[in-house]
């Protein structure tokens, strides 16, 4: 999808849940760094496959300045194409802000495990497992932030999304397709 446009829809999506100019502006700003990382590591790579495990810990240690220790992500090194990148990029920043907004991340005894396993059929199982942080609830409303996670890769990817929200933690199965996939995996 056309980068121009992808900003446009985060720009007036941001907005509709927002509760103030301060809100709005924290929000978007979030998303747009989110992008800028993503585009940022495919520079790097010359636009070609990059890698999902850096994308997360990237991510993620926005939100973790002294406390590493509290992701793990297991299990295989996959590459991303860069057309499913970016994509990748705002589920996992929504995924992260939430974390630290509400879930896992928002006290010091919450951590999150990340599962990544190529499948036989060479599509790619994502389970994030969020434990040890405060009771989890749904949300009362869907914002844009669950939308990103829950319908943007079903409709950019054709993948699949399913989530929980249980009272031991926040979870997320994502099923990326192989098609996004790169055949190299990174060593880790």
């Amino acid at each position: 999808r056309n980068i121009l446009s992808l900003i446009q829809g985060l720009v007036s999506q941001s907005r509709a849940g927002a509760k103030d100019v301060a809100t709005y502006t924290n929000v978007l700003d979030g998303r747009v760094q989110a992008l800028a990382r993503a585009h940022d590591q495919l520079t790097r790579q010359e636009w070609s496959p990059s890698s999902l495990r850096q994308l997360i810990e990237v991510e993620l240690n926005a939100f973790l300045t002294d406390a590493k220790d509290r992701v793990s992500i297991a299990g295989d090194a996959p590459m991303l194409n860069p057309d499913a990148f970016s994509t990748l990029a705002l589920v996992i920043h929504e995924m992260a802000t939430n974390a630290a907004k509400y879930g896992a991340l928002t006290d010091r005894s919450g951590k999150i495990s990340i599962d990544l396993r190529i499948q036989d059929d060479g599509a790619l199982r994502i389970e994030w497992r969020e434990i040890g942080g405060p009771p989890v609830q749904a949300p009362s409303r869907e914002g844009f932030g669950t939308t990103i996670i829950e319908k943007t890769i079903p409709y950019e990817l054709k993948g699949s999304v399913k989530t929980r929200y249980l009272m031991t933690g926040f979870e997320a199965d994502i099923m990326i397709p192989s098609t996004v996939i790169s055949d190299q995996q990174e060593s880790v």
